[in-house]
């Protein structure tokens, strides 16, 4: 009887009314056909009045004699009935099921239960999903008149007398004798089969001409103002679902979400020696680099000024027990040049340090130097290995030459080619790009292109991927798609909105048969003119990369400047030697730091007797 709250009902006389399914039962009795199979004819108290196997009763596919045979399935020994849904859901908390036997037009509703029966429904679901009975029947035997955009080979076109493919309307297109051919056709097509009898005919016919007037712009759009208008029931091919056309019409479930993607000139890679020395530097920031530079010189002047410091210190008595043997201290006052040279000498050498990545370790140091040695070793231990770490990738990375992304294309300001049936998507989902929209053909889009009008494109993948002819005229500009997602936009088909759910059903019952758009292309697919697909990633480097000569010119050319430099210099050192000057480009043990001041009294200054310490040295020779 069920479970108290929902107890099991009477559908007697419910299943009796249905005289259109009679049937004969073989005790000669007169029952009702059922759709779970499509001989099956079951008694009028099927599922009635009490909690049974009703399956394992009247189902022939759950008949135990032929358990030797195959195996019952397990829905069969699951005891159910049908309930008073009302009472269930205000009384209990027993799951009801509408009964899917009877379309919700019928005038027939007739709800099960199997937890009233202390049983499960999950079986019963399972098995039901993969089962196309009798009464699966959403339209009830339905004849549609599709119409058709205009020809996009290979997805719906015609052909000419002679066989050959039409890509441009004319006359023909008006002709429904003439018919239309191609993978939206097929899939439509196999959906009405898919449908046994559900859906009795699809016929395809043309756009009106008023509907072209009304929207110059898209076919598409066109097409649709014949649904709203009731010229058509719905239109085959790829459409886009936008809120302008949804407000026209309704849709289809969707048949494939497309991809609009940048398409832009085919990008290059540059091997110029400015983008290899951009390569070196790459790994760090230019601010980086900067703060670098600025370590090195800072480090470079406190070296000279703790090193001059203590060297004074130290030098100090010794020069005042001497002069005061003669009688007469001089003032002193520093050389700049000196100094500046002893500056430039102590960067390079700090230099050298960060790129040999070590430092100098001199015992005889003041404390100040070796603290502040210390600190610079341990900023070029970090510098280094983070440099080290990231180069060999940037140095094996391969440099673009154009604009290869949306955001790009938008910073550079191009101007981007569009369909206008998606503008209201584009300038939502880009807000600052700009675009320009006209005609909803592609190919005239490649014509602005080549006029200059835009240099870059968002199309559709979808609309243009099968294209042959369009791919063919973008192998001829070197275009190519680009992995920049513009938009993604579901295709779907415009539909009357009572004839909607129901053309959904089959598609999605269809996914699930193997009934796809994917399938109707497959029996299309053709080899491709060329390439039209680039990636950034194909630029990429790879930590198997090997780093070739080109890689290392600007490190070469490096060290040559350095040694055609130090040539210059050793050259004027060796002039300025034998004439016996100094030069500021000797080794700094041989500069004279400081200058002596003559003294104020008029007395011969020891400053003025005094010669370069190399002279000295000279004449004591």
């Amino acid at each position: 009887m069920g479970s108290n709250g929902c107890t099991c009902i009477n559908a007697t006389d419910t299943l009796a009314s249905l005289s259109e399914r009679r049937c004969e039962l073989p005790n000669g009795e007169i029952g009702i056909r059922l759709t779970i199979s499509d001989h099956q004819c079951v008694p009028f108290s099927y599922g009635s009045s009490q909690c049974l196997q009703h399956d394992l009763i009247y189902d022939p596919s759950c008949d135990v004699d032929k358990a030797a045979e195959r195996i019952i399935d397990a829905y069969c020994l699951k005891p159910f009935c049908y309930v008073d849904v009302h009472r269930c859901r205000k009384e209990s908390q027993e799951r009801v099921y509408r009964s899917s036997y009877f379309p919700r037009d019928s005038g027939v509703d007739l709800y099960y239960s199997y937890t009233t029966c202390n049983s499960t429904a999950d079986d019963w679901l399972e098995a039901e999903k993969g089962m196309d009975y009798a009464g699966d029947h959403p339209f009830g035997g339905v004849s549609i008149d599709a119409a058709i955009p205009m020809y996009v080979y290979p997805m719906m076109y015609k052909r000419d007398s002679n066989e050959e493919v039409l890509i441009t309307t004319g006359d023909e297109f008006h002709n429904d004798n003439i018919p239309y051919e191609g993978i939206y056709i097929n899939h439509a097509k196999n959906i009405q089969e898919l449908s046994r009898g559900d859906i009795q005919n699809i016929t395809f016919t043309h756009k009106s001409q008023v509907s072209s007037l009304l929207h110059p712009q898209s076919s598409f759009t066109a097409s649709i103002q014949d649904i709203e208008d009731g010229l058509v029931d719905m239109a085959v091919g790829p459409f886009w679902v936008t809120g302008k056309r949804l407000s026209m019409t309704s849709f289809t479930i969707p048949v494939v979400l497309d991809k609009t993607y940048l398409v832009i000139p085919r990008p290059g890679t540059q091997d110029k020696f400015s983008d290899q020395i951009k390569k070196v530097l790459a790994p760090f920031t230019p601010g980086l680099w900067i703060l670098l530079v600025g370590i090195i010189f800072c480090t470079a002047l406190f070296s000279v000024w703790f090193t001059d410091r203590s060297a004074e210190a130290m030098n100090q008595n010794q020069n005042d027990r001497r002069m005061s043997l003669q009688g007469n201290i001089a003032k002193k006052r520093r050389r700049k040049r000196a100094y500046a040279r002893l500056v430039l000498d102590s960067c390079l050498q700090k230099g050298l340090f960060f790129c040999s990545a070590g430092v100098e370790q001199d015992e005889n140091a003041s404390l100040p130097s070796k603290l502040l040695l210390f600190g610079f070793g341990f900023f070029i231990l970090i510098s280094v290995s983070a440099y080290v770490a990231n180069l060999a990738a940037f140095l094996t990375l391969s440099t673009i030459d154009s604009v290869s992304s949306m955001e790009g294309a938008v910073a550079a300001g191009m101007t981007i080619c569009a369909h206008p049936a998606v503008k209201v998507e584009l300038e939502i989902a880009w807000p600052d790009a700009k675009f320009y929209f006209e005609l909803d053909d592609f190919y005239v889009m490649l014509e602005h292109f080549d006029s200059g009008i835009c240099p870059v494109m968002a199309i559709g993948y979808e609309d243009t991927i099968l294209d042959l002819v369009f791919l063919a005229k973008l192998c001829e500009r070197d275009l190519v798609y680009s992995d920049s997602v513009v938009a993604e936009i579901p295709l779907a088909f415009p539909i009357r909105a009572d004839l909607a759910s129901g053309f959904s059903y089959w598609m999605h019952k269809g996914e699930r048969s193997g009934v796809t758009l994917q399938t109707s292309k497959d029996e299309y697919t053709q080899e491709k003119t060329c390439d039209v697909h680039f990636s950034k990633v194909d630029t990429e480097s790879s930590e198997y990369d090997k780093i070739g000569v080109k890689n290392m010119m600007f490190p070469v050319l490096f060290f040559g400047t350095c040694t055609v430099l130090a040539v210059i210099m050793q050259i004027e050192y060796i002039c300025q030697s034998r004439r016996g000057r100094e030069s500021l480009v000797g080794t700094w043990s041989t500069l004279n730091l400081v200058t002596d001041v003559p003294e104020t009294n008029g007395t011969t200054s020891w400053a003025k007797r005094r010669v370069s310490t190399k002279e000295e040295e000279d004449e004591e020779k």
